[in-house]
């Protein structure tokens, strides 16, 4: 993980860290929303039974997923666009209104591959439990710098996504955050 901290863009593993330590929340994005959107593309007696065995809507999602025939098209004359971003993701999810959301993330799941849709789906549910803790991923940010987890986690309640201090901080580039936090 701290390799991969190293490698990624500020905002792109900023929002990775916020997603791994379950500091994201989306107000609109819900299950209940994937299962309509399911609803509109699978037989739901099949999505029923599938769910019933898989045991988790995101994985029995992102496999079920038909995409739809204006996205097949697209793929077939090779208009499609690249796969959105964490960051654009993110973004995206905290200011489109409810209205919107559904379509978009229709518009996602057609452009993603069986990972990616699961991906999606676990980041939009809050439902990231990958066998990564909070702590461990604060640990591997910590190691950017050198630093024990410890210091992080002190100044962890004060800072926000998409934490440019903290890793400014961490590499060298800019003082230690302080923790305004009551």
């Amino acid at each position: 993980m701290t390799a991969s901290f190293r490698e990624t863009p500020d905002t792109d593993r900023g929002s990775a860290l916020a997603a791994l330590t379950g500091a994201l929340s989306f107000k609109h994005a819900k299950s209940g929303l994937v299962r309509d959107l399911i609803a509109a593309r699978a037989d739901p007696v099949l999505f029923a039974l599938s769910y019933d065995y898989v045991g988790d809507l995101s994985e029995t999602v992102a496999l079920m997923w038909r995409t739809s025939s204006l996205a097949e098209e697209a793929m077939d004359h090779h208009d499609s666009s690249p796969p959105p971003t964490l960051t654009s993701v993110v973004t995206t999810l905290r200011t489109l209104g409810k209205a919107e959301l559904p379509a978009q993330l229709a518009r996602w799941l057609d452009q993603l591959d069986e990972t990616g849709r699961w991906a999606l789906l676990k980041l939009v549910t809050g439902a990231m439990r990958i066998g990564v803790s909070a702590r461990l991923a604060k640990t591997a940010v910590a190691a950017l710098g050198s630093r024990a987890a410890y210091d992080v986690e002190l100044i962890w309640p004060g800072l926000a996504p998409p934490y440019l201090d903290l890793f400014a901080w961490l590499e060298g580039r800019g003082d230690k955050p302080v923790n305004r936090a009551p």
